[in-house]
């Protein structure tokens, strides 16, 4: 579904999703479960996940976004996601594995994998929530890692505060490489204003200052690596949650993960 935000798709949404009126400001996806983005060792990609996408016509620079969610299920996820070579759900030997329930008719399009992509951004597992990333760059399947576990909520009283629902995801290119960062929103590093004079040491800031700025979860070497043709890579936005759920009656039912995204920036 082409949006009306210039270049950007949304690819495995419902026919009832709703059109963002400034995609780069705030927009939301919703994904139902059985929904995934991953490689197998077989080389076929599952790419079954809602997103929005924005094919470049120019050479990638950096993608950053802000996101959070109600995550309640195992491996509920979203973030940014990036391919290069091939998009999505490419036509190239797709071989559908129908997965049938009473509500959750999904057709699995498991595709011939073609390209590389990395995603990154939140990911409830174990019942934490944790920054993590998944990459793809060749048929021997799908590299999950773990970067940090979100801090815990300020007091007993406040599970799902925003500490640990939100982070800022930043996809940056270096020469051939891809580079991954993160950083939790509401623990962003005081203006220079506020230091207490223009000789202040950086080398001198408190760990509280240290632990807010951006950190680095993952160098993807190569990434871009003979992906130089102009419109051969896509970037966004992703949500999905994997947990494969068939319901044996017709009343059971798995609400969708819905995840915000603001302030979108792509270059």
């Amino acid at each position: 579904m082409d949006l009306a935000c210039s270049g950007f798709t949304a690819v495995n949404v419902d026919a009832d999703f709703e059109q963002p009126e400034d995609i780069h400001e705030y927009f939301s996806l919703q994904a139902p479960p059985n929904t995934n983005i991953w490689r197998k060792p077989s080389a076929t990609d599952d790419t079954t996940a809602p997103m929005v996408l924005k094919r470049l016509r120019q050479s990638f620079i950096l993608a950053e976004v802000t996101v959070s969610a109600d995550f309640a299920m195992e491996f509920d996820q979203a973030g940014l996601v990036i391919f290069a070579g091939s998009p999505p759900d490419s036509p190239l030997s797709r071989s559908p594995n129908v997965r049938r329930s009473p509500r959750y008719l999904r057709t699995r399009m498991e595709t011939l994998a073609g390209g590389k992509w990395a995603k990154a951004g939140l990911e409830f597992t174990g019942g934490e929530l944790h920054a993590a990333s998944v990459v793809a760059i060749s048929s021997c399947g799908a590299d999950w890692s773990s970067s940090a576990r979100m801090p815990s909520p300020s007091t007993t009283f406040d599970p799902f505060s925003l500490t640990s629902q939100s982070l800022r995801v930043k996809f940056e290119r270096v020469d051939e490489s891809l580079w991954i960062w993160y950083q939790i929103p509401n623990l962003s590093p005081p203006p220079p204003d506020c230091y207490p004079s223009p000789t202040f040491d950086p080398g001198r800031r408190s760990p509280e200052d240290v632990g807010s700025g951006w950190k680095k979860m993952r160098e993807i070497m190569g990434f871009f690596g003979g992906r130089e043709e102009k419109g051969s890579i896509w970037v966004g936005c992703y949500a999905s949650r994997p947990m494969n759920f068939e319901p044996s009656n017709s009343w059971e039912e798995v609400d969708a993960l819905v995840a915000e995204f603001e302030d979108l920036d792509i270059l």
